[in-house]
């Protein structure tokens, strides 16, 4: 997302002063310590989430590509939702305390799943929910429709909020413990750095003769950044939809695959957005620019930005063209009530995640870069 008009945040001219003010430096908090257990815990975890893959996949026992596809999502699914519920419990409070958002956890699924009853049980999102959550249909039948409907959307809505939880953690966990040496990399005389990935990263350009990189973070540590929240949500939701519309209107996976099935895998693939916005995002707040001899700074988090989009946008959609090829003889309805089904999906995904990320990581994430760049300056 672009320059918003009328920023809301402001810039502070010198940084040190800003953490001199507002961080103790010296302080280790409890997102420091959640960071340095992340990034100690995350290996292991990947390879606990690929043996749990691999049991489900024997499991359920379908060594077809769909089948396996399936087994993956599922398994990392699982595993990012108990990574969530750890890092729920060891992050810092949020900027919106419990008492006020806990309502609209409670009453927002509640009109969700009422919406859906309404709707019938043709409903491929219904469908989705009661073949994965409902927990009544053995115990009660078919008399519970109301309950189990509404017992699957609560069980999704959590299950959206621990992933998000345990997705951003990572993100945030590994850029807080390396970004800020990216950036003091970017210092270094040409002569004495042992590589040009910083400069491919931030897609600098080769004219530029970098002298320094300077901050000018926002401030906006004591309130909810209604801003940020929107842009995030939107990155996130467009993104969602471009790089996964390939398998949603996809003629061989709607052939093979149920639309149940087709929510599940995007549940998996809608955990790898986030580290295309969340980056570029918080190099922009702590607004992170190259002085050099040009007229003008240069933000680093437009080249960033640039550097992960590049080519998704591109391949994704002669994707699309190449499938739209085959729509004839397609059932249409199928394939737009699918493709609708998932947008609504990753716009629930995208609001929880945008969340999570603002109102309980974000403030912690920005200081902790610049406190982090600031200590190897001093260094």
């Amino acid at each position: 997302m672009g320059e918003t008009p009328g920023r809301i945040t402001q810039k502070v001219p010198n940084p040190v002063t800003y953490l001199r003010t507002v961080i103790n430096l010296d302080e280790e908090t409890r997102h420091d310590k959640l960071d340095k257990l992340i990034v100690k815990v995350f290996p292991p975890f990947i390879f606990a989430s690929a043996i749990l893959v691999l049991v489900l996949v024997i499991y359920l026992g379908n060594y077809t590509f769909p089948g396996v596809v399936f087994g993956i999502c599922l398994g990392f699914t699982i595993g990012f939702t108990v990574l969530g519920v750890a890092c729920v419990v060891l992050s810092d409070k949020g900027v919106i305390i419990w008492k006020y958002f806990i309502p609209a956890l409670i009453f927002i699924p509640l009109l969700v799943a009422y919406i859906l009853y309404l709707a019938g049980p043709d409903i491929g999102f219904n469908a989705f929910i009661m073949k994965y959550f409902d927990i009544f249909d053995d115990l009660f039948g078919r008399n519970m429709d109301f309950l189990s409907l509404l017992i699957g959307v609560y069980s999704i809505t959590l299950m959206a909020f621990f992933v998000a939880h345990g997705v951003v953690s990572v993100i945030v966990g590994y850029f807080r413990s390396y970004l800020y040496r990216v950036l003091r990399a970017l210092e270094a005389p040409p002569e004495k750095r042992k590589n040009h990935i910083p400069e491919w990263l931030f897609q600098i350009p080769s004219i530029i003769d970098v002298k320094s990189v300077e901050l000018e973070p926002d401030i906006d540590d004591e309130r909810f950044n209604v801003e940020l929240f929107l842009n995030t949500f939107f990155s996130l939701f467009i993104l969602g939809i471009v790089i996964c519309s390939y398998i949603f209107i996809n003629p061989l996976f709607l052939r093979l695959l149920p639309f149940s099935e087709m929510l599940l895998i995007g549940m998996l693939l809608s955990l790898f957005i986030s580290p295309l916005v969340i980056p570029w995002s918080i190099v922009k707040s702590i607004g992170a620019k190259v002085t050099s001899d040009a007229p003008r700074d240069f933000y680093l988090w437009k080249g960033m930005r640039g550097r992960l989009y590049q080519g998704f946008f591109t391949i994704t959609f002669f994707m699309m063209l190449l499938t739209m090829s085959v729509y004839f003889g397609m059932d249409i309805s199928r394939v737009a009530a699918t493709y609708l089904g998932y947008i609504a999906f990753m716009g629930m995904m995208s609001l929880v995640t945008s969340f999570v990320y603002v109102n309980t990581y974000y403030k912690g994430f920005k200081n902790g870069i610049i406190k982090s760049y600031l200590r190897s300056k001093e260094q």
